[in-house]
């Protein structure tokens, strides 16, 4: 009965699953922009050398914002989703007690 409840084909493992890949997403794009921001601040002579190379891992901020945006929207739809269905369960088991 627990399995059904929690196990690998239940909707709590697939939430917590999403859960735990929408937040490894957000770290990856944090960094992403993390690090574009670090390299933004540089002195004047890195950033002019680095305006004249086209480099092939430049970072899209607005891009990457609008990926974290989307990212942080999922994130809170996928908690709540957990949340609701914590919640039926603790009204089952409390109605069935």
């Amino acid at each position: 009965m627990l399995r059904g409840l929690f196990g690998p084909s239940s909707l709590t493992y697939t939430l917590r699953g999403a859960l735990e890949e929408t937040s490894a997403t957000h770290r990856g794009i944090a960094e992403r922009v993390a690090r574009a921001s670090a390299s933004s601040t540089s002195d004047f002579a890195d950033q002019l050398a680095a305006a004249t190379q086209a480099a092939a891992g430049d970072v899209d901020i607005q891009r990457e914002m609008a990926a974290l945006a989307d990212t942080q929207l999922r994130y809170e739809a996928e908690a709540k989703l957990l949340q609701t269905t914590y919640a039926r369960l603790r009204t089952a088991i409390r109605e069935h007690a």
